[in-house]
């Protein structure tokens, strides 16, 4: 199999010699690499199952979730010590306000209610975690996670330990959920593909937009020949159709936005990896970049 990413680089793959694969799960969930993707009405992101522990998004409209994670073997007859995400429309950008507000509700219905500071962070999104504590009655961490303004929504994590602290475990993997979500799909788009294919081909015509058109390549070829296989292992040939990447680079290397046309499994195990790899940094501010990927 050859698989061709754009005018600067060229990998070959050969179907024999792959070694992973993402496990598509029935729809609603996919496994990208080290995360699930979890995807709904209007709304997409990458999230990872923390070690010894199980991801679900079937059992998850039960508990008013999009997916919930359990260690293996868990006793899922009780809520107790299962980490729940969520996604939740957002007013505005205020989320410390919007926590603030969900704590005043808690503490007009269970009087006596502590809010403890909670250690938890995201390596890039606003990260707001607090411990909503009744003693005797239950002991709730919670974290709210905004990908910021250019997405309608925001993230709810929420672990439930029940009359006992969590234990070590529990807290190791309620951080390793907060802090590997990724916001991909939903976004509130500044340009339509049509827009974004545009700016991108106007960057090339430039000296600068082609130096940075290999530099870009240049670094994601390692990675991505590894990538591509993994993504396309166990896939049918109409599957492996070609499709054109666009990515958004901000001027600190993070990818702001990937867009896919058309958006086939490849294209959609793809994305949520460019979004989540640091690039190198742009010529100018929102640069827009075009990988043309065809898979023989």
């Amino acid at each position: 199999m050859t698989t061709r990413v754009s005018a600067s680089i060229a990998i070959l793959l050969a179907l024999g010699f792959l070694w992973a694969h993402p496990v598509i799960a029935s729809p609603g969930q996919e496994q990208t690499m080290d995360r699930l993707m979890v995807y709904g009405n209007g709304f997409m992101f990458g999230v990872q199952e923390p070690a010894g522990w199980l991801g679900d998004w079937e059992k998850a409209s039960a508990l008013r979730s999009n997916i919930i994670f359990f260690p293996k073997g868990h006793n899922l007859h009780t809520a107790y010590g299962i980490i729940r995400v969520r996604v939740n429309k957002k007013k505005d950008e205020n989320t410390a306000q919007d926590l603030a507000a969900d704590m005043e509700v808690y503490r007009q219905k269970y009087p006596g209610i502590e809010f403890l500071d909670l250690q938890a962070a995201h390596p890039r999104y606003p990260c707001f975690p607090k411990l909503f504590l009744l003693e005797g009655k239950f002991h709730e961490y919670v974290a709210y996670v905004n990908p910021g303004p250019d997405f309608w929504y925001m993230f709810s994590i929420a672990l439930n330990t029940g009359k006992a602290r969590a234990t070590d475990s529990e807290l190791v993997a309620f951080r390793t959920v907060v802090g590997s979500l990724l916001a991909l799909g939903g976004a509130q788009e500044t340009a339509d593909f049509d827009a974004a294919l545009k700016a991108a081909d106007g960057n090339l015509e430039s000296k600068k937009g082609m130096k940075f058109d290999a530099d870009f390549a240049r670094k994601a070829g390692p990675w991505l020949a590894t990538a591509i296989s993994r993504c396309t292992k166990g896939l049918p040939d109409s599957e492996l159709i070609p499709f054109t990447l666009l990515i958004r680079v901000g001027p600190n290397g993070n990818a702001e936005e990937v867009m896919s046309r058309p958006l086939t499994k490849v294209a959609l195990c793809l994305k949520p990896l460019f979004a989540a790899k640091k690039h190198p940094k742009p010529p100018g501010p929102s640069w827009w970049v075009k990988m043309e990927i065809m898979i023989k």
